[in-house]
């Protein structure tokens, strides 16, 4: 479980709202306001973690019903990169991650998601050229989201036959392998 000292940042609450474009009807928002995220308000600066986890749980038994939760999450995560890339931020990072590619944009996971919020730590090793294994200290309710953003935040540096899984989990902490 978060503590109440873990925050999401708003910029990063911005991109699951891109990722549920189209979607953000009534009962979605009534959903999402009662789990503490009021989405016909402007964004706050930060939201505490446990409503994070709750959106994107809602987000993504809304966007996939009826697929298993941890899919779902994949799902949400891959949706959720290409709406964050539509984020000033994003649209930033999405320009560093072409020029960097897979390697470099690995190797700078940990400050890029630490953006995010202001309680995710990162530590990425290099085991082999095109191999490596990202740590995390908080890999969420469901830690596949986490490994779609490495995963399709990775596939943004043009990067061929890239494979990314979730190979551990103790705790909160998550740990996946990333490979092409």
């Amino acid at each position: 479980m978060s503590n109440q000292n873990e925050f999401v940042f708003g910029h990063t609450v911005e991109g699951l709202l891109l990722a549920l474009k189209g979607r953000l009807e009534a009962p979605l928002k009534a959903k999402l306001k009662a789990a503490g995220l009021d989405v016909d308000k402007k964004l706050e600066p930060a939201y505490p973690n446990a409503i994070w986890q709750k959106a994107l749980q809602i987000g993504a038994e809304e966007l996939f019903p009826g697929v298993p939760m941890t899919e779902a999450q994949w799902q949400l995560g891959e949706r959720f990169v290409s709406g964050y890339f539509e984020t000033n931020m994003g649209r930033a990072l999405h320009g560093m991650l072409k020029l960097l590619g897979p390697a470099r944009a690995l190797e700078r996971t940990s400050r890029n998601l630490a953006s995010g919020s202001n309680f995710l730590h990162v530590e990425v090793e290099r085991l082999a050229d095109t191999d490596y294994r990202i740590k995390v200290n908080e890999g969420g309710t469901y830690p596949e989201f986490i490994g779609a953003i490495c995963h399709f935040g990775t596939m943004a540096t043009g990067v061929k036959g890239l494979t990314t899984v979730v190979e551990s989990r103790q705790g909160r902490a998550a740990t996946y392998r990333v490979r092409w």
